[in-house]
C-alpha cells in the first residue's frame, strides 16, 4: 500500500461519502455479487488453507454471504434521513453516532478466515467507514483470491489493501480491528478492538439434560478442526452424572474422531515453514504429529493426572483430575486450539465456581456454557465472570469468526462486531434540560431566593422507600417448614385432641353434678 491509498481513504471519510445509505448498499451488493459468483473457488481455497472439510467450508461461505445480505437489509435510508434531520425538526438526537472514518483490519487466519475478514469488512462498510485491510503476500490460496475479488467488488476510494502493517503514525487516528489475541503488544497501532484471549469453560450440573449438553459441547469442540476460540477448553461435570455424560460424549464424538490416518488439514506451509509476521500462518497441511504434541503437553503437565478416554486420528477425549489427592482446586489447562475434549468433575455448584475463580487471576472468561435448570444457571452466571454466558445451548453461529473484543456491546451470536462497535457517540441536543430554568435564576439572574431554594432542596433527607414484604423461601426456610410438617402437625393434632377429650369429660362431670 502506498501512502496515497490511505490518504484517499481518509479523504473519502472526511467528505462523508459513506454516510449515503444508498452508496453503502451499492458497495455491499457489489461485494456480495463478486463473492457469490466465486463460491466454488472460495470453498476450494478454504479447504486448501484450513482444517475445514468441504461441508464446513461450504457452511462458512454460506453464512458469510448471508451476513452481507443481513447487513444490506439493516440499512434503512428513510429512517436514516429521518434521524439526520431530527435537530432541524426541533428533536433531540441524543443517540446519534458517527463513523470512525477509516478502519484498519488485521485478520485471523487460523480459524474461519473468510468469515473473519468479510464480517469485519462488511460491518465497517455498513457503519459508514472506509477500510484498510492487511493481506500479506503469501502462497496461500485464500489471501491471493480475496485480494483479486475485493479489488473488483469494492471502489478504491473506500477500500484499500496493504501487504505490510502500516506505521503507527499513519493509522494513529484509525480504528484498528485485530482478530488475534496475540496482537496486544507495544507494537500495536491505532485505537484497537482486539480479540479476547480468555478461556471458555462449560459447566454441566447434575440436573442438566446430559444428552443435550454432550451434543452441544462435542459439536463445539470438534467442529472446524477444534480451532474455534469459542470451543470449550474444559468441561466441568458434576460427579454424579459424569459417567452418563461420558457415555453421551463418546456416542456423539464418533463421527468427529473416526477418520483415516491422513494428515489433518490446518494452517501451516506446504513445506512446514511458518511465517512469523503478525500472527500470520502460511498455508498447507499439518500432520497428526502436532495433535500428538498437544496431547503430550497436556499429559506431561504435573498439575493434573490425565486419563485418555479415547483417542482417534482427529482428536481425543481426556479426563483430568488433580495430581494432589488433598487438593480440591484443579489448575485448569490453558486455552487450546486443538480437537481435544477435556473433562473434569466437581462436587457442587460452589465447587465449580471455586475451580474457575481460582484459575481466572482477575481475567474474565471469553464465554461460559451453563447446562443446568434456570435457577442454577442464574447462580452460575452470577459468580462465574465471563464476557458472554449461554444457558443450556451453544449457539453454533458463534463457532465461526474470531473472539469478540472484551467489554464491547455484543450484537448477536452471528457475528462478533456490530455497528455500535465501529461508530462513536455524536449526540446533539436542542431541548434544554428541566433544570435549565432553575439554574438560570441562580447563574444568570443571581437570585438569592433561588439559591436558597436550591440549597434547601439539596439538604433535605432522603426518604427511604419501604421494602416489599415478600419473604424469600430458601434452603433453610424449606427445612424449617418440613420440620414443622413432620413434627409440629402431629404434636398440635395431639394437643388439640387432648383438649377436646378433656373438655368433653369435664362437661359430662359438670352436667352430672
Amino acid at each position: 500500500m502506498s501512502n496515497s491509498s490511505l490518504t484517499i481513504l481518509k479523504s473519502t471519510a472526511q467528505t462523508g461519502r459513506l454516510a449515503n445509505p444508498y452508496f453503502r448498499q451499492e458497495q455491499l451488493k457489489s461485494l456480495h455479487d463478486i463473492l457469490r459468483r466465486n463460491t466454488d473457488a472460495i470453498i476450494a481455497a478454504l479447504e486448501s488453507d484450513t482444517s475445514s472439510t468441504t461441508s464446513h467450508a461450504t457452511t462458512e461461505c454460506a453464512l458469510t454471504l448471508n451476513l452481507i445480505k443481513s447487513h444490506y437489509s439493516s440499512i434503512d435510508p428513510v429512517a436514516e434521513l429521518e434521524a439526520e434531520y431530527r435537530i432541524a425538526k426541533s428533536k433531540d438526537a441524543e443517540d446519534a453516532r458517527e463513523p470512525w472514518g477509516v478502519v484498519y483490519i488485521e485478520p485471523e487466519w487460523r480459524h474461519t478466515p473468510f468469515f473473519n475478514i468479510v464480517s469485519a469488512l462488511s460491518t465497517s462498510l455498513v457503519a459508514g467507514n472506509c477500510v484498510l485491510l492487511l493481506l500479506e503476500n503469501t502462497t496461500r490460496a485464500l489471501p491471493t483470491l480475496l485480494r483479486k475479488l475485493f479489488a473488483e467488488g469494492l471502489e478504491s476510494d473506500c477500500y484499500a489493501m496493504t501487504a505490510a502493517p502500516p506505521e503507527k503514525a499513519e493509522v494513529a487516528d484509525c480504528l484498528r480491528i485485530s482478530q488475534s489475541p496475540e496482537a496486544k503488544d507495544a507494537n500495536s497501532v491505532g485505537l484497537g478492538l482486539v480479540a479476547s484471549g480468555g478461556r471458555v469453560v462449560a459447566v454441566v450440573d447434575r440436573t442438566a439434560n446430559v444428552a443435550v449438553a454432550a451434543e452441544n459441547l462435542v459439536t463445539a469442540r470438534f467442529s472446524f478442526g477444534g480451532t474455534s476460540p469459542y470451543a470449550p477448553d474444559i468441561v466441568l461435570v458434576n460427579e454424579f452424572v459424569k459417567k452418563e455424560f461420558l457415555e453421551e460424549v463418546l456416542k456423539r464424538s464418533i463421527p468427529f474422531l473416526a477418520g483415516s490416518s491422513s494428515p489433518l488439514a490446518v494452517n501451516g506451509s506446504a513445506n512446514g515453514a511458518v511465517s512469523e509476521k503478525a500472527g500470520f500462518k502460511s498455508n498447507g497441511k499439518r500432520s497428526a504429529a502436532e495433535l500428538e504434541s498437544a496431547l503430550k503437553d497436556i499429559k506431561e503437565t504435573r498439575s493434573w493426572n490425565t486419563n485418555v478416554i479415547t483417542h482417534g486420528s482427529n482428536g481425543a477425549i481426556l479426563d483430568l483430575s488433580s495430581a494432589l489427592s488433598s487438593a480440591k482446586l484443579l489448575h485448569l489447562p490453558p486455552k487450546i486450539s486443538h480437537p481435544l475434549f477435556l473433562i473434569s468433575s466437581f462436587s457442587s455448584l460452589d465447587h465449580a465456581i471455586d475451580l474457575i475463580s481460582h484459575n481466572q487471576n482477575q481475567t474474565r472468561l471469553l464465554a461460559a456454557y451453563h447446562f443446568a435448570p434456570p435457577k442454577h444457571a442464574k447462580y452460575l452466571s452470577q459468580f462465574i465472570k465471563a464476557d458472554r454466558a449461554f444457558v443450556n445451548h451453544v449457539p453454533y453461529h458463534i463457532l465461526l469468526g474470531p473472539a469478540a473484543p472484551s467489554y464491547t456491546k455484543y450484537p448477536s451470536t452471528s457475528h462478533p462486531y456490530g455497528p455500535d462497535c465501529l461508530t462513536r457517540p455524536n449526540p446533539t441536543f436542542i431541548t434544554p434540560p428541566p433544570e435549565q430554568l432553575q439554574l438560570s435564576a441562580v447563574l444568570v439572574s443571581q437570585d438569592q431566593r433561588a439559591v436558597k431554594t436550591l440549597s434547601f432542596s439539596a439538604i433535605q433527607e432522603i426518604k427511604v422507600k419501604p421494602r416489599p414484604e415478600n419473604i424469600a423461601i430458601g434452603f433453610f426456610e424449606q427445612g424449617i417448614f418440613i420440620g414443622l410438617g413432620l413434627y409440629g402437625i402431629p404434636i398440635l393434632s395431639g394437643i388439640g385432641a387432648g383438649i377436646f377429650f378433656a373438655a368433653r369429660a369435664g362437661r359430662r362431670r359438670w352436667c352430672g353434678a
